[in-house]
């Protein structure tokens, strides 16, 4: 299901799940280390209600290295190239940690969002963690034991009311530990991208949005994330309990549910608007 694309010489990867008998999209931006692959629940459950088209922006995943010195502004005009190719011109945005920033481009560069959902991100590096980022990204230099027990110790809480705490993170070091030498350039050069980052025009965000974090992220913090949610004029801000920066493994389906919340809830007003004027 996984497609790979040369478009304009850049590369994409990028997925489509049909959701029989609707004309409605959504388009699923993942984080910067995110796959196609690990994200399937989420795209199966939005399919339930859309039309979805998963991204790995050029540069993430398991796409080429991007250059740090390609801005998120342009990296977002890329994404915008591929959905203006598969001929979608409307959908509702669903974006996770550094999907987020890509999002809020989007809304300003295309005037084809409806709603805007992100999880556990917001659009740039804020001051707080900007040192930690730093120090993420020196582990990545070094070796990849360093980096992966850095990454996970700077976007996790060791508690145990959050479910399968140590089971998940020993899993997502085990994991970040194997990376070869090019995914590590990878997440290198994207967090330089996202540390020099700061989002265009937050007031293109008019549509509905919603912006969710988890109780205890130590990374995209409540008080940051309420913070971002409190510039959007149209935003709801919705904590999940007993998660952190990985909320997607500690509470998927919680997550699912609240991202897709808003598109539904779109989607059913305008059907029933139409069976009333039928």
């Amino acid at each position: 299901m996984e497609k790979t694309l040369i478009l304009n010489n850049v590369e994409y990867r990028y997925a489509t799940y049909d959701c029989e008998g609707s004309d409605n999209y959504g388009v699923f931006l993942l984080g910067a280390l995110q796959e196609i692959a690990t994200v399937e629940f989420f795209s199966k459950f939005f399919a339930r209600t859309l039309n979805i088209i998963v991204i790995e922006a050029p540069g993430t995943g398991e796409n080429a290295v991007l250059p740090g010195t390609v801005t998120i502004r342009e990296q977002s005009e890329m994404v915008l190239g591929l959905i203006q190719y598969l001929g979608v011109e409307e959908a509702h945005i669903f974006a996770v940690s550094y999907g987020t920033a890509i999002g809020v481009e989007l809304c300003d560069i295309w005037n084809g969002v409806k709603s805007l959902s992100v999880a556990c991100g917001v659009p740039g590096i804020p001051e707080s963690a900007r040192m930690a980022t730093i120090d993420v990204i020196a582990a990545a230099r070094r070796d990849r034991k360093t980096f992966a027990n850095t990454f996970v110790n700077v976007l996790t809480v060791d508690k145990d009311i959050i479910p399968k705490n140590g089971v998940i993170r020993r899993s997502v070091i085990r994991s970040v530990a194997k990376y070869d030498d090019y995914r590590a350039t990878s997440f290198i050069e994207n967090s330089i991208r996202l540390l020099a980052h700061k989002p265009t025009n937050l007031a293109a965000v008019s549509m509905p949005a919603v912006v969710i974090v988890g109780e205890h992220d130590p990374y995209a913090t409540l008080k940051i994330t309420k913070s971002f949610a409190d510039q959007l004029p149209n935003a709801h801000f919705v904590v999940l309990k007993d998660a952190d920066h990985l909320l997607h493994l500690q509470q998927p389906e919680k997550l699912a549910q609240a991202l897709i919340a808003l598109a539904k809830n779109q989607i059913r007003t305008t059907e029933e608007f139409k069976q009333l004027a039928s």
